[in-house]
């Protein structure tokens, strides 16, 4: 309230206990600096935290618990490039290899899911809309969306996907799918294509390979 006194009794308005304890009180629940605080950890999603964007997954329906291992966590075990977990018995072990057990995502992660999920809710599937809706989620990849034949498309990626990527494409299926269309997914780093251009993408037993 920005002024108490002319709310006061008038055989109240000069004892200074009950002014006191009113303008204590008046401090503790001013909801401007709680308005300020809200908008800024739960209202906007682009500075929001913690709590707050849990209430912006619940909205858009995802989760920040996910059954796959991120990136960002720590491991037990031995580092490699690309990071490969095989099972016991073959290879040194890795705590994030254990059964399915769910690995709760940082704010910054969480942040980009929850963007990604409210984009792919009110997207027109279209061609061209999909492949910006792309460069969106994974910027700097080499990632697009192609027809392929009659009611078919494919979304081909020239990198491998990390583990939180996988997630948003096999695990959550965030890529859109327009109408009627059959999606196929291919993973192919130019380093490791090999075989004529020009083919289509088809897969073995159907034409040069690629």
């Amino acid at each position: 309230m920005k002024n108490i006194q002319n709310t006061l009794m008038s055989q109240y308005a000069n004892s200074p206990v009950i002014c006191n304890l009113i303008e204590s009180m008046n401090e503790c629940i001013d909801p401007a600096r709680s308005i300020d605080d809200f908008y800024r950890l739960a209202f906007n999603v682009k500075t929001a935290q913690s709590f707050g964007l849990d209430i912006w997954g619940r909205i858009v329906g995802v989760n920040r618990n996910i059954s796959i291992p991120p990136d960002d966590i720590d491991t037990f075990g031995f580092k490699t490039t690309p990071q490969a977990f095989t099972p016991f018995n073959n290879q040194p072990f890795s705590a994030s290899g254990a059964r399915f057990a769910a690995y709760k995502l940082s704010d910054e992660r969480f942040r980009l899911l929850i963007m990604i999920k409210a984009a792919a809710n009110i997207l027109h599937a279209t061609v061209p809309n999909i492949n910006k809706y792309l460069r969106m989620i994974f910027p700097e990849k080499r990632v697009y969306f192609l027809i392929t034949g009659h009611m078919k498309g494919r979304y081909f990626f020239e990198f491998t996907p990390n583990k939180f990527e996988r997630h948003i494409i096999y695990n959550l299926q965030l890529l859109p799918r327009p109408s009627g269309v059959l999606i196929d997914y291919r993973e192919s780093p130019p380093a490791g294509i090999f075989g004529f251009s020009g083919t289509g993408f088809q897969p073995f037993n159907q034409g040069s390979f690629a």
